[in-house]
């Protein structure tokens, strides 16, 4: 069998190393697991790379969606959900992997994943192993997918892994469909803000200034902000529709530079409303991705470098490869989390104990329910108060554009009163 040399850390806080030999790197995270000892790294006697079944990727791998092209199309987290749960059902039946894969690309309606599937398949005729094949298609499977994929095979327990896949990927989906469909009235309420707004700009405001130009009322400031408002958007628009265009393009392209996407990442967490609720669906998605990879075999180090890429968010991925970094050099995880000063002292403390009584992935399942059920908190709480903000926003344009169209009239009604008093 093959030596290994594995760093760990036991209960006491205190960092071993040892050269063990063991039938793959998954058996012998499983063995020191039972032993107490938390796996930090693993290296290969024969070779200076970290072995084991995660091959993670590289920050510009992982920042590679950042600056990807503007109109790429990503594949939904429930089309992943039911590949695994499907290929897991599949393997499960007696299908070989072939006959899996071809039943279900078969049936695949998305034509980025049916192509993705199609070249993997012919990548496992050529011989390649199912997670070399998707490691070809880094903007389809992601590494945390692909990493559990081949603990799955170096274990012999393929099929578990999918279904534990498909719970993970299911989860997700769930996550983020509450926020979609939380925000959906909020969204549509906007929406409506906006065509009001556009219809009394574009149609009532010019009526209104036709009437003081014929009649030369004296405008007072309000009137003139809005009738300047007013021509930009009607007798200017060749000007004002391509620079609101070029903006949000600039905008969007901004956003997916590394350095505008860690300056709105920063905006983002520091916001009133928004920012808490953005940390615990970081938090939840950071502990149910490092449970699920823990739990099956992949070092902590590891772990850690591959649930960054997963958290949507810069400077939590950024925190996340800090504490890396110093649990490779002896920190705990505990310390290592602590020290970033971003994540809450409650899921710092879980950790803290999960580390201490050797059940960390069982601590971070907890952690995540009580997170994603904060996040459904956070969620409702938000959109019952945008609601009524949105609202309040809408009338109080409706109360300005009024007065200064009214303020005129008034202007003009006492003009005409003072010259009939005087004749």
């Amino acid at each position: 069998m093959p030596l290994y040399t594995v760093t760990a850390r036991d209960a006491n806080g205190r960092t071993v190393s040892q050269v063990k030999d063991a039938p793959s790197v998954g058996d012998l995270v499983q063995e020191m697991r039972k032993a107490g000892l938390t796996v930090i790294g693993v290296k290969s006697e024969g070779g200076g790379g970290v072995a084991g079944p995660a091959n993670a990727p590289t920050e510009a791998q992982g920042r590679a969606k950042v600056q990807g092209g503007l109109f790429q199309k990503k594949i939904k987290v429930g089309d992943l959900a039911a590949f695994c749960r499907q290929m897991s059902t599949m393997l499960r039946a007696g299908l070989s992997l072939l006959d899996s894969l071809e039943t279900i690309t078969a049936e695949t309606e998305v034509p980025q994943f049916k192509t993705a599937l199609e070249s993997v398949m012919l990548d496992i005729e050529a011989g390649s192993k199912l997670s070399d094949a998707m490691k070809k298609h880094p903007h389809i499977f992601s590494a945390l997918m692909c990493s559990m994929i081949e603990a799955g095979e170096v274990s012999g327990s393929l099929d578990t892994i999918l279904e534990q896949l498909g719970v993970f990927f299911k989860r997700r989906h769930k996550q983020a469909q509450q926020i979609k469909s939380a925000t959906a009235y909020p969204k549509f309420v906007a929406g409506f803000f906006v065509l009001i707004v556009s219809g009394i700009f574009a149609f009532l405001v010019p009526q209104f200034k036709a009437l003081f130009t014929q009649y030369g009322a004296d405008l007072p400031f309000l009137t003139s902000v809005l009738i300047l408002i007013s021509d930009a958007i009607v007798e200017w628009w060749f000007i004002t529709v391509p620079i609101i265009i070029g903006a949000v393009i600039a905008a969007i392209y901004w956003r997916r530079t590394p350095q505008g996407a860690e300056s709105w990442d920063k905006m983002i967490l520091k916001a009133p409303l928004f920012g808490p609720m953005t940390l615990k669906s970081g938090v939840a998605r950071f502990t149910m991705t490092l449970s699920t990879l823990v739990r099956n075999g992949i070092t902590l180090d590891q772990s850690l470098e591959i649930t960054s890429k997963t958290l949507g968010n810069i400077v939590l991925e950024q925190a996340i490869l800090d504490a890396r970094q110093k649990l490779i050099q002896g920190y705990s995880l505990y310390q290592a989390l602590t020290d970033s000063g971003i994540f809450p002292s409650l899921m710092t403390k879980m950790v803290k104990v999960g580390e201490d009584s050797g059940a960390l992935p069982d601590m971070l399942a907890d952690v995540t329910e009580y997170y994603e059920e904060e996040v459904t908190a956070a969620v409702q709480g938000i959109t019952s108060l945008i609601e009524p903000a949105l609202i309040i926003a809408l009338g109080g344009v409706v109360l300005v554009v009024i007065l200064g169209i009214y303020l005129p009239i008034f202007n003009l009604s006492r003009t005409a009163a003072k010259g009939s008093a005087g004749k």
